[in-house]
């Protein structure tokens, strides 16, 4: 039986209260805080009372095949399901499986950046630029198997710096799976692999991601404002450090999946 030695808490250091559920994770919050989300439900900049990471438990050919018939409106149904207000609410989706979620917290003197991290990756890892495997056309979807990450801090960030933000988290995320040496899949019949205009001659083929990722940051508008979220910033690097750890425990605790399987 697997026990997670990475659970997130039930109460995040930022602020925040953590429901754990068998196929999602959320965070609600006592006050509206202000989130950059890549969520289908609310997605891009929007002020926040809840951020979740839902599981998606089974196979679809399309968004239609969805309750409510879109991403959005079935992520909305499952806010509405705990009584939360869906205006004030941003989530994201995945196949990975919420009991193998990993929480990270660094501190830098007064900087604290918590984040909680999925990651399901062995049909999915890919290497940007080098080939795609369907056009979105007619509601056409592909069933996530992503790298979701919740990142929360005390601090408060300008909407550049938000931005900025998620550079270093995309960042901080593929020096992880780049350590962890995950190849990109072959699985899947790619089109237009080639990049004819490169420079270089040479292609690695190390994974940058998962094609499906998805980030939601939450910041604390009571926080000290910060303008610069880049990687020599004392708050970049704390950011940085805490997608770094936490993905790297996500990929653990699937790499533990995999053993307690096995056994």
């Amino acid at each position: 039986m697997f026990t997670n030695p990475y659970e997130a808490p039930d109460k995040l250091a930022t602020g925040g209260h953590i429901t754990k559920e068998i196929n999602s994770v959320t965070v609600l919050f006592d006050d509206i805080h202000y989130s950059l989300s890549s969520g289908h439900l609310n997605g891009g900049f929007h002020h926040t009372l809840a951020v979740r990471n839902q599981q998606l438990t089974y196979q679809i050919e399309t968004e239609k095949d969805l309750p409510g018939g879109s991403v959005s409106n079935y992520l909305a149904r499952e806010f509405e399901h705990i009584d939360t207000p869906v205006h004030f609410s941003t989530a994201l989706l995945t196949s990975a499986d919420m009991i193998y979620h990993a929480y990270a917290k660094i501190e830098e003197r007064d900087t604290i950046v918590e984040t909680i991290v999925t990651a399901g990756y062995d049909k999915t890892a890919h290497r940007a630029g080098t080939g795609y495997c369907y056009e979105e056309k007619n509601g056409v979807f592909t069933t996530p198997g992503t790298i979701n990450i919740l990142i929360f801090t005390n601090k408060a960030l300008t909407d550049s710096a938000m931005v900025k933000a998620i550079m270093t988290i995309t960042e901080a995320k593929t020096a992880a799976i780049q350590d962890w040496r995950i190849e990109s899949v072959r699985r899947h019949p790619f089109i237009n692999e080639d990049i004819p205009d490169a420079i270089t001659q040479e292609h690695f083929t190390s994974a940058t991601g998962t094609s499906t990722d998805g980030i939601i940051l939450t910041i604390d508008t009571n926080g000290d404002i910060l303008t610069d979220a880049g990687s020599f910033s004392l708050f970049g690097d704390t950011l940085a450090k805490a997608v770094y750890v936490g993905v790297q425990r996500a990929l653990q605790n699937g790499t533990d999946l995999i053993s307690t399987n096995s056994d």
